[in-house]
């Protein structure tokens, strides 16, 4: 489990839901419960914000491996794509947005999110640039439609 818990936070703090903090408080209600986790043994021994950010981000992708730990990520990614879908709506937004979903994607090997993110990203820039005849507005109400699809299946 402690893998699985990893991966989770590390997906979390990559898309800014949860904080350091938040986790070092994790780790010490966690202790109080079960002396005996791994996890929470190792944040606890880090003493800053800083520390516990480097512990995840210094953590291999190779722990989205195990089926199950993918699993718990997509539906972690889901939740976050239909919280925070309709909150972007500007490029300075978007952009950091559609990055973050690619690379995690990626990660994941969601071979399906991947293509649509990367395609979508692609028609916003040539929307933004004036490359395109879509309007940003058109270019967003198809992505947030194919999105839908995706997550409908």
């Amino acid at each position: 489990m402690s893998d699985i818990e990893k991966a989770i936070f590390k997906v979390k703090l990559e898309l800014e839901i949860i904080t350091p903090e938040e986790i070092q408080r994790w780790a010490i209600e966690t202790l109080e419960k079960n002396s005996s986790n791994d996890l929470a043994l190792d944040i606890c021994f880090l003493s800053t914000s800083d520390q516990v950010t480097t512990y995840f981000n210094q953590l291999s992708r190779s722990l989205f491996n195990t089926d199950l730990t993918k699993e718990s990520v997509n539906n972690l990614l889901k939740d976050y794509i239909e919280k925070h879908l309709e909150l972007v709506k500007s490029q300075e937004l978007l952009f950091p947005f559609l990055q973050k979903l690619l690379a995690l994607s990626k990660a994941i090997e969601n071979q399906d999110l991947y293509e649509l993110l990367n395609y979508y990203d692609d028609e916003f820039y040539f929307s933004f640039e004036g490359y395109s005849l879509s309007e940003p507005d058109e270019v967003f109400k198809s992505f947030i439609e194919d999105l839908k699809k995706l997550y409908q299946n």
